[in-house]
């Protein structure tokens, strides 16, 4: 029916054109309690620069890259990922590396035939790249670099596709030097994986170190995306999450149904793992394994594990994007029981708001 309709991995993503639907009040709760989150965990990134054991406990190099962008900023985007049910909302997750999603649910919006004025998400793409070159007004054209052959490539040209009418845009593979010196630099490709290979992605490397583009995402987005972070703030709205010690090993295991642990520094489901999935001797050798890597410099943390709030009879996890700061739209994943990743079976729905 939609010609343009979005794709992960060469496959069709599944969606449902039905709106979930939230009040303008409880819109309001949900991104004020958030803007002030995003805030807190903004200032926690300045503080963490000041001690090189607090960057060893969130699981980053303690010689990360400390400058923020043009802005003032350590997180230009972010995407909270959230349980929320009537003025009851946890956060599970922060993502500032990579964050994506932002021209797929803007379509659903617009496929939906959402009001503007309804439509949180609406012209998403548009605003992500005013916020983009609000780092640098003077910006002749731009690059979205991440490698060419991942799940998400079919939504970062169609971002391309969208911007093309207001500048010149192009997708750039990190080892192949395309662009000019002084280019304005969209990071999709993500931290780890720069660090895992820099040789597969010199060109770029090497031209930010040397301050001959503009990247904006820098390093210390990654203190956010660490999922260390909530233990250091203890923070009202965030899930209960704890550093693994050996000392919290025995707790947890005889509490197999209750936690999850989680690598610091994973994404899309990854490195995640649900006690209440498995027999308790795997349990209990996952968590001794877990404090090993923790000892060795490869945090894990564990966080409670909290019952999916149900909108229409199934589980409903809402994603909230934000923009220099400002929440700017959000992410209906519906319809899943497990781990959300790659593999997961949820569908997406656009989001109304309603008074």
């Amino acid at each position: 029916m939609f010609q343009d309709a979005p794709q992960y991995a060469g496959k069709a993503v599944s969606y449902s054109l039905d709106p979930v639907c939230l009040e303008k009040s409880e819109v309001e709760f949900i991104e004020d309690t958030l803007t002030d989150v995003l805030k807190k965990v903004e200032n926690f990134t300045t503080e963490a620069f000041k001690d090189n054991s607090i960057l060893a406990q969130l699981g980053l190099p303690v010689n990360l890259q400390s400058i923020p962008t043009p802005l003032g900023l350590h997180i230009p985007f972010a995407r909270f990922d959230i349980l929320y049910e009537k003025n009851s909302l946890k956060i599970l997750e922060l993502n500032t590396d990579g964050t994506s999603g932002f021209n797929i649910v803007e379509w659903l919006g617009g496929a939906a035939q959402i009001k503007t004025d309804e439509d949180p998400n609406f012209n998403l793409s548009g605003r992500l790249l005013e916020a983009l070159l609000a780092h640098k007004p003077d910006a002749k054209e731009i690059f979205l670099v991440d490698y060419p052959d991942i799940g998400t490539h079919w939504e970062q040209i169609d971002l391309l596709k969208r911007w093309k009418g207001r500048i010149p845009s192009h997708f750039a593979d990190p080892k192949h030097r395309t662009w000019k010196p002084g280019s304005l630099f969209y990071r999709r490709i993500l931290s780890w994986q720069l660090r895992a290979q820099p040789q597969l992605a010199q060109p770029f490397i090497g031209d930010w170190e040397e301050g001959k583009i503009h990247v904006i995402g820098g390093w210390s987005s990654d203190i956010g995306m660490s999922k260390v972070w909530p233990t250091f703030l203890n923070l009202k709205y965030t899930a209960k999450t704890l550093s693994l010690t050996k000392t919290l090993a025995k707790k947890i295991t005889e509490e197999k149904d209750h936690w999850v642990l989680k690598g610091a520094l994973s994404y899309s489901g990854k490195a995640v793992i649900k006690g209440n999935e498995l027999q308790q001797n795997r349990w209990q050798a996952a968590v001794e394994q877990k404090v090993t890597e923790t000892e060795n410099g490869r945090p894990w943390i564990v966080q409670e594990l909290l019952p999916l709030p149900l909108y229409k009879g199934k589980p409903l996890e809402l994603g909230v994007y934000f923009l220099n700061g400002k929440p700017s739209g959000y992410m209906c994943r519906w319809g899943h029981n497990e781990i959300l990743n790659d593999f997961s079976n949820e569908i997406l729905r656009p989001l109304r708001i309603v008074d």
